[in-house]
């Protein structure tokens, strides 16, 4: 899977996932809002999507008819957002 996950954060297309993910960790939505909001065709939209969650940068749950997209902790990582990990005391 790195060999994998490097060639998604390395390879061609990858400001347009960072954007896609920069847009979800800000709030989790659609392909369809995404697309809207990039101003990106739907298609790209889902086939970067779809990239993203086979390498475990992001996620999908099911709301009714809508698949609703949010970034994993690593998806976070690689666009420099992650939140301090808790200390215990």
């Amino acid at each position: 899977m790195m060999r994998k996950l490097d060639e998604v954060v390395n390879g061609k297309g990858w400001d347009t996932r960072r954007k896609i993910l920069e847009v979800i960790l800000q709030e989790p939505t659609t392909a369809y809002n995404l697309a809207k909001r990039l101003g990106i065709n739907y298609s790209t939209v889902r086939y970067h999507l779809d990239l993203l969650e086979k390498t475990g940068l992001v996620s999908h749950r099911n709301y009714g008819s809508k698949q609703i997209y949010t970034a994993t902790r690593s998806g976070q990582m690689y666009v420099g957002k992650v939140s301090e990990p808790l200390k215990v005391i």
